[in-house]
Order: structure tokens, then sequence, then C-alpha cells
């Protein structure tokens, strides 16, 4: 897979951050956030929104 660079929405702070996206699977996407190391893998909750929890915050990717 080639790497694909996207923005994920912090909805705690209201913030974005950028992601490289490591896999992706029809139900999951697995990034690593950054700058940094920083795994948050996402599940798929609608057709094209994926959801995560890292350190006590939610994240969306919305697939568009």
């Amino acid at each position: 897979m080639d790497t694909d660079k996207i923005k994920i929405h912090c909805t705690d702070n209201d913030k974005f951050v950028e992601a490289v996206v490591v896999d992706k699977t029809d139900g999951w996407l697995l990034t690593n956030i950054q700058p940094g190391d920083l795994r948050l893998q996402l599940r798929k909750t609608k057709p094209g929104i994926y959801v995560g929890n890292m350190l006590g915050r939610e994240f969306v990717y919305k697939d568009e």
C-alpha cells in the first residue's frame, strides 16, 4: 500500500492531527500519528467514518 497521509479530527479539543495510513481493511484503519510514531487504530462505525480512542481522547476520520 502506498503511504497515504490523512487528517484525523480530535473531537475532544476540536483539532486535526496528521497521520500516515499503515494498513486499511474493510472495517479498520491503522495509522501512525505524526510527528512521532504513535499507533492509532480506528474502527469503521458507518460507511466512510472511522472512530478510535487514545489517551482518553476520541479521534474521527471521514473517508471522502
